[in-house]
């Protein structure tokens, strides 16, 4: 799945280095502008060169040269661009169709794939404001690498962007994708079949004054998701996912919300439906996030560079007082509806030493029927109880059965006697608080007993 991966990054970073390319062609400047834009695009792991110009008085070319280098793979895209800038055009001041193709020297794959077509189009018409109205096509196409098919169903985008590139609103669209891995021996029996159908999303995004990140919001549809295991297992198919994410910025902190939902998840005899999640991260300090976006484009690729400047920021990012709420996480199953709600947020002084005992507040709420968590627990102990009896031949299933259905009600037993899980008949209900370096269960602190409860019920 390398060469796959490969392209899709050097398709992204074509995307996004190609949209800041136009701003510049306006006017006298189309030149300077190709050998600025070039350079402000150039960072790790794309590499953008001219490697020729010619001004016209009405029009112009150029070509250039995109290299995506990851290290372990390398592809190459090279783009003829043609300028129109006048006479006197009355609907825009230029325009700008890029047309991109790959070089002979890439991977043979994608040679072949795109043999008679370019990969990329761009259209791009630069109006008197001097902001973008863009088109970007990208054809369907089937293909081979190195034993994963993929058949690619088209891409095509429409979207505005405004002249220093801080803000851009549009939608994009893909209609299919097809990734059929070829099985081997590094993939441990889980490569599977991937078709994904109706992908569409809508963007208003813009980069707030003095700030490094973008706000805005996205909107992200997917018809269908179906994953075909190449083992023999059951297929598994998902239906209407749509997501919604909205980040702003309020006054000197950053609050984003992510609402998502599925229609329905089916997988052999399991079906849940009308599948919600919503999540609220509130009081990113706004400096700590421009210094970090800024910093980490510097150390791509290197966890250590990320986490290390993730802690050197950690007491301006603490000072706000940052949460992580997940507001709501509902489905629905033939037993009823289930809904698990927490939240983690630090209440400490960010200018003394972190407690991590007594510094953090968290809640965790949840409320379902009893088959459910009943299901939930059976999952966890099974696991582990195969991996115990692992090579054992005089185990068969229904022992396992019983002995998984014994524990899991022990566990849940141990719960209701500690205080830690309320029983309503088919329901069970919890809500646990961590604060002060103290542990509550449902309104009552927790005692040794409580704790000793909590431990064994442990999958």
């Amino acid at each position: 799945m390398k060469k796959i991966g490969i392209g899709i990054a050097a398709a992204v970073a074509v995307l996004a280095a190609g949209g800041a390319t136009t701003g510049y062609l306006v006017g006298n400047r189309i030149e300077e502008g190709f050998a600025t834009a070039a350079k402000e695009w150039s960072k790790p792991p794309l590499l953008v060169q001219v490697q020729d110009y010619q001004k016209g008085i009405f029009s112009s070319t150029a070509q250039t040269l995109w290299t995506v280098d990851t290290g372990e793979e390398k592809l190459q895209f090279s783009a003829q661009h043609d300028i129109s800038h006048g006479p006197l055009p009355i609907a825009h001041l230029a325009e700008i169709v890029s047309t991109f193709a790959i070089n002979p020297d890439a991977p043979p794959e994608w040679v072949v794939a795109f043999k008679d077509k370019a990969p990329l189009v761009w259209k791009s018409k630069v109006g008197w404001s001097k902001s973008t109205q863009n088109e970007v096509t990208s054809p369907a196409f089937n293909g081979e690498f190195g034993g994963d098919k993929l058949a690619f169903g088209g891409f095509k985008s429409d979207f505005e962007m405004s002249s220093d590139f801080s803000r851009i609103k549009g939608d994009a669209s893909m209609p299919s994708l097809l990734v059929q891995p070829k099985p081997g021996e590094e993939d441990d029996g889980q490569a599977a079949d991937m078709l994904m159908s109706g992908n569409t999303m809508r963007f208003d995004m813009h980069q707030p004054k003095g700030q490094e990140f973008m706000v805005g919001s996205i909107e992200w549809a997917l018809a269908s998701l179906k994953v075909t295991p190449k083992n023999g297992e059951d297929p598994a198919e998902l239906a209407d996912l749509k997501l919604v994410a909205d980040t702003q910025l309020q006054g000197e902190v950053v609050n984003t919300t992510i609402n998502s939902s599925i229609k329905s998840f089916v997988q052999k005899d399991h079906k849940v439906d009308d599948m919600v999640m919503d999540l609220g991260l509130h009081n990113l300090d706004a400096g700590w996030l421009t210094q970090f976006t800024k910093e980490s484009q510097k150390v791509q690729g290197d966890p250590q560079a990320l986490q290390m400047l993730l802690m050197q920021g950690m007491q301006q990012l603490l000072a706000r007082k940052p949460e992580l709420e997940v507001k709501r996480i509902s489905w629905r199953t033939a037993e009823g509806t289930a809904e698990v709600a927490a939240s983690l947020s630090y209440q400490g002084d960010a200018g003394k030493p972190l407690n991590p005992m007594t510094d953090f507040k968290a809640l965790l709420r949840l409320d379902m029927p009893k088959p459910v968590l009943q299901s939930l627990y059976a999952s966890k102990v099974r696991e582990a109880y195969v991996l115990e009896n692992e090579g054992s031949d005089d185990i068969d299933d229904k022992q396992i059965d019983s002995a998984v259905q014994q524990d899991v009600d022990a566990r849940l037993a141990g719960l209701v006697q500690a205080g830690l899980l309320v029983d309503n008949k088919d329901r069970v209900a919890s809500e646990l608080q961590w604060a002060d370096g103290k542990l509550q269960a449902n309104g009552k602190p927790l005692d040794q007993n409580g704790m000793m409860g909590l431990l064994s019920a442990m999958p």
